[in-house]
């Protein structure tokens, strides 16, 4: 897919921040500082009534939550040193021009790290609730322990020819990891076309959920 300009991922970005304030006037403090360095958990559910309704239908660990929406959604952008040899990862490009990532890891040790759950605590667990913004008022909301291991027991990966890896469930591709090249980073999520929206879909024929 083609690499997200600047000025759209500066536009992403806002979007998000204005999703995280409009779910805190709904269901948490309005008050609340927004989380712009995403290291911690988005938002804070505050509403006694939701609470209620999510410790009998999903029974999350706690109240926090990593809030998500639009078409793509991006589990963790940066360095992934499970995946990638930060040192020693070469990039060159395929006999028909697409750029090609020797990761310097091999594809079993890369697989054996998908498939722990200190991987996705460590790279999605921004909170013990995922919860989808649909952009027109609904949310949908899922214990992400569920989720971690719907991943971790399904998600089927292989490895393409530039280096990407792909993440299958039940025959489909969903997920993907890959190298941005203009911030020489990595990115791990549900991308291109409707892949976010689908993935949450996917979650929710599979995995317990509340939606309002």
């Amino acid at each position: 897919m083609p690499a997200m300009t600047s000025k759209k991922a500066s536009f992403v970005k806002k979007r998000g921040h204005l999703r995280e304030s409009h779910f805190n006037s709904m269901y948490g403090d309005p008050s609340a500082i927004i989380n712009w360095s995403g290291a911690n958990a988005d938002c804070l559910i505050r509403d006694e009534s939701l609470i209620s309704i999510l410790k009998t239908k999903i029974e999350p660990l706690s109240n926090e939550v990593s809030l998500k929406g639009g078409n793509t959604i991006q589990i963790h952008l940066g360095k992934i040193p499970e995946l990638t040899d930060i040192e020693n990862y070469i990039v060159t490009k395929t006999n028909n021009g697409q750029t090609k990532v020797d990761h310097g890891i091999d594809f079993s040790e890369q697989v054996k790290a998908l498939k722990t759950k200190d991987f996705w605590d460590k790279y999605f667990r921004k909170g013990d609730i995922l919860s989808y913004s649909y952009d027109d008022g609904q949310y949908i909301f899922f214990s992400m322990s569920e989720v971690i291991d719907f991943i971790i027991s399904n998600c089927e990966w292989r490895l393409l020819e530039t280096g990407r890896l792909k993440g299958d469930f039940f025959g489909r591709q969903y997920l993907t990891y890959e190298y941005r090249k203009k911030k020489n980073l990595f990115v791990i999520g549900a991308h291109g076309g409707n892949k976010g929206r689908q993935f949450i879909d996917l979650l929710k024929d599979n995995i317990r959920f509340h939606e309002q």
